[in-house]
């Protein structure tokens, strides 16, 4: 099985290609992000190429629609990817009357194994949010807090409206609601160490640190 096929665009795609702008923050984050690992890690769970009917890249890029708030599901995302041209072709789908159903979401995430795609989904998340604050993208605090550190090591911002963190407040509040528990993932990507903080139960990110690879941090190790 191939990982890479020529795409052939039909005509109304490759029109609606034409009118993406280059500073579409989503193609500007789309564009930053290594893709190339993902299918190293799925490739055993396809046969022949027969089975590989849509790039497993341009389906995590849809997913992560989900998770930047552009949709709210599987149902409404597939339904964007076949009415709205910015979304079907920065996913990297090649027709609009081929895009992917909303069960075959569920049927790839079944398919691969929650283990690989959660793997999958972290590390791209961590690159997302570096891509972000790299290209100065806001990535909205109700999604996850970041935490940008500067070079001395100190907390230097974060992502929360306003100059005071609401972050820790709301922490604190869900923790005596609550028991949440957490692990920590550390990756490294686009000159940053990023230290991720999941929950465990719904296996998306709390927080994010973005440390940069100049300072010294010993607990952060590439994951």
């Amino acid at each position: 099985m191939r990982n890479k096929k020529k795409r052939q665009l039909s005509f109304t795609t490759y029109e609606a290609s034409t009118k993406i702008k280059k500073d579409d923050p989503l193609n500007i984050i789309f564009e930053s992000i290594d893709w190339s690992f993902i299918f190293p890690l799925v490739k055993n769970k396809y046969k022949t190429d027969k089975e590989l009917i849509y790039n497993p890249a341009a389906l995590f890029k849809a997913q992560l629609l989900i998770w930047l708030g552009e949709v709210k599901s599987n149902r409404s995302l597939a339904e964007s990817l076949r009415f709205n041209t910015r979304y079907c072709v920065l996913c990297g789908f090649d027709n609009f009357l081929k895009t992917p159903a909303h069960s075959t979401f569920s049927y790839f995430r079944k398919r691969i194994g929650k283990d690989i795609y959660y793997k999958i989904l972290h590390r791209l998340i961590a690159q997302i949010v570096a891509a972000a604050e790299i290209n100065h993208i806001n990535i909205s605090s109700n999604i996850v807090h970041i935490v940008i550190y500067s070079s001395t090591g100190k907390k230097k911002s974060c992502n929360c409206s306003g100059s005071r963190c609401k972050y820790n407040q709301k922490k604190k509040k869900s923790q005596e609601e609550t028991t949440i528990k957490v692990i920590t993932k550390n990756f490294v990507a686009l000159g940053y160490k990023i230290r991720m903080i999941i929950n465990t139960s719904t296996q998306l990110p709390l927080e994010v640190n973005l440390i940069p690879k100049s300072v010294s941090t010993p607990s952060s190790t590439a994951a």
